[in-house]
Protein backbone atom coordinates (compact mmCIF):
# COMPACT_ATOMS: atom_id res chain seq x y z
CA UNK A 1 0.00 0.00 0.00
CA UNK A 2 2.60 2.43 1.27
CA UNK A 3 5.89 2.52 0.04
CA UNK A 4 9.23 2.61 2.59
CA UNK A 5 9.92 6.26 1.69
CA UNK A 6 6.27 6.99 2.28
CA UNK A 7 6.06 5.45 5.27
CA UNK A 8 9.01 6.97 6.63
CA UNK A 9 8.11 10.19 6.14
CA UNK A 10 4.76 9.12 7.69
CA UNK A 11 6.70 8.40 10.78
CA UNK A 12 8.83 11.21 11.10
CA UNK A 13 5.59 13.40 10.38
CA UNK A 14 3.74 11.03 13.04
CA UNK A 15 7.12 12.19 15.88
CA UNK A 16 7.37 15.50 15.00
CA UNK A 17 3.81 15.95 15.97
CA UNK A 18 4.27 13.83 18.94
CA UNK A 19 7.12 16.19 20.01
CA UNK A 20 4.98 19.39 19.58
CA UNK A 21 1.71 17.89 21.14
CA UNK A 22 4.07 16.87 24.40
CA UNK A 23 5.54 20.18 24.63
CA UNK A 24 2.76 22.74 23.60
CA UNK A 25 0.30 22.69 26.29
CA UNK A 26 2.00 24.84 28.98
CA UNK A 27 4.38 27.67 28.08
CA UNK A 28 6.95 26.67 29.87
CA UNK A 29 7.23 23.12 28.07
CA UNK A 30 8.76 25.11 25.04
CA UNK A 31 11.89 25.82 27.14
CA UNK A 32 12.90 23.01 28.63
CA UNK A 33 15.20 20.07 29.61
CA UNK A 34 14.55 16.18 28.10
CA UNK A 35 16.42 13.02 29.17
CA UNK A 36 18.39 12.62 26.07
CA UNK A 37 17.93 8.97 25.59
CA UNK A 38 14.01 9.07 25.71
CA UNK A 39 12.50 12.38 25.67
CA UNK A 40 10.84 12.57 29.15
CA UNK A 41 10.84 15.89 29.80
CA UNK A 42 12.42 16.72 32.98
CA UNK A 43 13.00 20.56 33.99
CA UNK A 44 12.17 23.79 33.10
CA UNK A 45 14.25 27.38 33.68
CA UNK A 46 11.95 27.97 36.57
CA UNK A 47 13.37 24.66 38.50
CA UNK A 48 17.32 25.89 38.30
CA UNK A 49 18.82 26.40 41.79
CA UNK A 50 22.44 27.56 42.32
CA UNK A 51 23.67 25.29 44.56
CA UNK A 52 27.36 25.93 44.56
CA UNK A 53 29.95 23.18 46.46
CA UNK A 54 33.18 23.78 47.45
CA UNK A 55 34.15 20.81 46.64
CA UNK A 56 33.70 21.09 42.58
CA UNK A 57 36.55 20.50 40.46
CA UNK A 58 35.55 23.59 38.45
CA UNK A 59 32.78 25.60 38.30
CA UNK A 60 31.36 27.79 35.79
CA UNK A 61 27.98 29.96 34.39
CA UNK A 62 26.17 28.92 30.97
CA UNK A 63 23.37 29.87 29.27
CA UNK A 64 20.86 27.17 29.56
CA UNK A 65 17.36 27.69 28.41
CA UNK A 66 18.08 30.86 27.77
CA UNK A 67 18.69 31.82 31.25
CA UNK A 68 21.70 33.73 31.43
CA UNK A 69 24.97 32.32 33.89
CA UNK A 70 23.06 29.23 35.00
CA UNK A 71 25.87 27.44 37.14
CA UNK A 72 27.71 24.13 35.70
CA UNK A 73 29.93 22.18 37.86
CA UNK A 74 32.61 19.66 37.75
CA UNK A 75 32.24 16.81 40.05
CA UNK A 76 35.14 13.63 40.42
CA UNK A 77 32.91 10.68 41.96
CA UNK A 78 35.43 8.09 44.00
CA UNK A 79 35.89 6.12 40.93
CA UNK A 80 37.89 8.72 39.03
CA UNK A 81 34.51 9.44 36.21
CA UNK A 82 33.44 13.69 36.22
CA UNK A 83 30.36 14.58 35.53
CA UNK A 84 28.97 18.14 34.93
CA UNK A 85 26.47 18.88 36.71
CA UNK A 86 23.34 21.46 37.01
CA UNK A 87 21.52 22.01 40.11
CA UNK A 88 17.47 21.88 40.50
CA UNK A 89 14.89 22.70 43.52
CA UNK A 90 13.35 19.79 41.61
CA UNK A 91 13.08 17.95 38.54
CA UNK A 92 10.58 14.91 36.99
CA UNK A 93 13.41 12.35 38.30
CA UNK A 94 12.64 8.94 40.20
CA UNK A 95 14.96 9.46 43.05
CA UNK A 96 15.64 5.52 44.65
CA UNK A 97 15.29 4.94 48.16
CA UNK A 98 18.30 4.40 49.80
CA UNK A 99 20.67 8.03 50.84
CA UNK A 100 24.21 7.97 51.33
CA UNK A 101 26.50 10.53 53.13
CA UNK A 102 29.75 9.17 52.07
CA UNK A 103 31.71 10.62 48.75
CA UNK A 104 28.75 13.46 48.87
CA UNK A 105 29.76 16.43 46.80
CA UNK A 106 27.77 18.61 49.07
CA UNK A 107 28.58 18.73 52.72
CA UNK A 108 25.64 18.36 54.92
CA UNK A 109 23.62 16.27 52.18
CA UNK A 110 23.07 12.67 51.58
CA UNK A 111 22.71 11.54 48.63
CA UNK A 112 20.58 9.64 46.74
CA UNK A 113 20.41 8.05 42.27
CA UNK A 114 18.17 9.63 39.97
CA UNK A 115 16.77 8.01 37.34
CA UNK A 116 14.17 8.88 34.12
CA UNK A 117 10.40 7.63 34.82
CA UNK A 118 10.34 6.57 31.66
CA UNK A 119 13.48 4.75 30.23
CA UNK A 120 15.22 4.40 34.05
CA UNK A 121 18.53 5.55 32.66
CA UNK A 122 20.48 7.10 35.39
CA UNK A 123 20.55 10.73 34.91
CA UNK A 124 22.13 12.31 38.76
CA UNK A 125 21.21 12.65 42.54
CA UNK A 126 18.87 13.93 44.83
CA UNK A 127 20.24 15.67 47.97
CA UNK A 128 19.00 15.66 51.15
CA UNK A 129 20.07 16.95 54.55
CA UNK A 130 21.83 14.02 55.88
CA UNK A 131 18.97 12.27 58.59
CA UNK A 132 16.58 13.72 56.32
CA UNK A 133 12.89 12.53 57.43
CA UNK A 134 9.60 13.98 56.20
CA UNK A 135 9.00 15.15 60.07
CA UNK A 136 11.39 17.37 60.48
CA UNK A 137 12.62 18.24 56.97
CA UNK A 138 10.64 19.31 54.10
CA UNK A 139 10.93 18.92 50.25
CA UNK A 140 12.20 22.73 50.44
CA UNK A 141 15.34 21.52 52.08
CA UNK A 142 16.49 18.61 49.02
CA UNK A 143 17.33 19.61 45.56
CA UNK A 144 18.80 17.60 41.81
CA UNK A 145 21.91 17.61 40.72
CA UNK A 146 21.56 16.53 36.80
CA UNK A 147 24.23 15.50 34.69
CA UNK A 148 23.95 18.16 31.61
CA UNK A 149 25.35 15.28 29.16
CA UNK A 150 22.13 13.20 30.27
CA UNK A 151 19.83 15.99 29.32
CA UNK A 152 19.03 17.53 25.66
CA UNK A 153 17.49 21.41 25.36
CA UNK A 154 13.75 21.12 23.77
CA UNK A 155 14.88 23.41 21.28
CA UNK A 156 16.88 21.05 19.47
CA UNK A 157 14.43 18.03 19.25
CA UNK A 158 14.02 19.16 15.87
CA UNK A 159 16.97 17.66 14.48
CA UNK A 160 16.52 14.42 16.12
CA UNK A 161 15.60 11.96 13.45
CA UNK A 162 14.37 8.51 14.89
CA UNK A 163 15.19 6.20 11.99
CA UNK A 164 12.79 2.73 12.78
CA UNK A 165 15.57 -0.14 12.42
CA UNK A 166 13.55 -1.57 9.29
CA UNK A 167 14.70 1.45 7.28
CA UNK A 168 18.91 1.30 8.53
CA UNK A 169 21.26 -0.48 6.05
Amino acid sequence: MFSKAASFILVLHLTRLYFINCTSHDDDAIDSFLCRKCGESIANPKQFLHHQSPLALKCWNETLLNIQKVKIQLFQNPQKMQFNVVTFSTANVHAHEQAFSEASWFPGYAWRITTCPRCHSHLGWKFQPVNFNHVTHTEDETFVGIILDRLLENKHTDSVLLVPDSYKS
